[in-house]
């Protein structure tokens, strides 16, 4: 991303446990971004089905993500629920912060879609259940993204007032009200932190809103001579590559709400592979020295590329 705006991490840094209210723009990268802000460890929900598979469910395991089975998924699912609860609530007890997407859904776009009922479920749960965690706050969170489509993003992850168990003055015994003024709640404060922008507008309307929002279009100091040099060499070297990542992405996801974070695995997981790859290769075939060179050369190309 070009620039990373965070507001008031305040309200999800310290003394938690903290629920995250997240909305979901842009798949597993928007996880991505609200762990890269936060100093405790964070857990994610996520779609169960891709649980399914023991290998993955490992994986996906040691990076703190925790299965969401729908009812949708088939009735056998049903049962988990109570595992997405209790691991969430051993997370939360142990200090560290639980992202639940609320919108219950991913889709590209800059809106707050229709809050599903289980961030107010969970929270009722832990506010109320057994063992129960008074003291938690549900935090409304908004990610908000300049684009959906590759690098070179403005992005605003903004961090909203907490919902503390006082502030729902239904009592918890009536659920079904409690439930709905919860979520009355969070919808106003998760609101006041993303961008909010019409279909309608034509893309220079769109993109003045935007740079309105991300505090005006970027202004970038001239490179030097040396630095066009070196941009322009590392975008040169790197156009072949990155075009096979990006229509890899495209045929694997087609172009869904997949794409930026199938996109981004790959240039994060794969591209240091081949680096260490190709400086094998350089080593082998012209010493030492020239893998190293080659090692050191090509991640540097690649960020003066993106930068210059």
């Amino acid at each position: 991303m070009r620039r990373l705006i965070v507001k008031n991490a305040g309200n999800a840094s310290g003394r938690g446990p903290f629920l995250l209210a997240s909305n979901h723009p842009d798949s597993f990268f928007d996880a991505v971004v609200i762990g890269s802000v936060l100093d405790q460890p964070i857990h994610t929900l996520t779609r169960g089905d891709v649980f399914k598979k023991p290998a993955a469910a490992f994986w996906l395991r040691q990076i703190n993500l925790i299965p969401v089975f729908r009812g949708s998924e088939g009735r056998q699912y049903v049962k988990n629920h109570d595992v997405t609860t209790k691991e969430s609530h051993d997370a939360l007890k142990k200090g560290d912060s639980v992202v639940v997407f609320s919108e219950g859904v991913c889709v590209n776009e800059w809106r707050l879609r229709p809050l599903g009922k289980g961030t107010a479920r969970m929270a009722h749960h832990i506010w109320y259940g057994e063992d129960a965690l008074p003291t938690m706050e549900v935090v409304p969170t908004g990610l908000n993204y300049e684009h959906f489509r590759g690098p070179g993003k403005r992005v605003a992850l903004n961090f909203g007032r907490g919902i503390k168990q006082t502030d729902i003055s239904t009592s918890p015994d009536e659920y079904e009200k409690w439930l709905r003024e919860f979520n009355e709640i969070l919808d106003v404060r998760m609101n006041a932190e993303i961008l909010t922008l019409s279909p309608d507008l034509s893309r220079s309307e769109r993109q003045q809103e935007l740079d309105r929002f991300f505090g005006g279009p970027a202004i970038q100091k001239k490179p030097n001579p040396l630095q066009q040099f070196l941009g322009i060499a590392g975008r040169v070297i790197h156009q072949p590559l990155y075009q096979f990542f990006v229509k890899k992405s495209a045929k694997l996801t087609a172009r869904s709400v997949f794409y930026d974070s199938v996109l981004f695995g790959m240039l994060v997981y794969i591209y240091p592979l081949l680096v260490v790859l190709l400086a094998i290769i350089a080593g082998i075939f012209g010493g030492l020295k020239a893998g190293l060179i080659l090692f050191a050369g090509l991640p540097l190309l690649a960020w003066a590329g993106s930068k210059y």
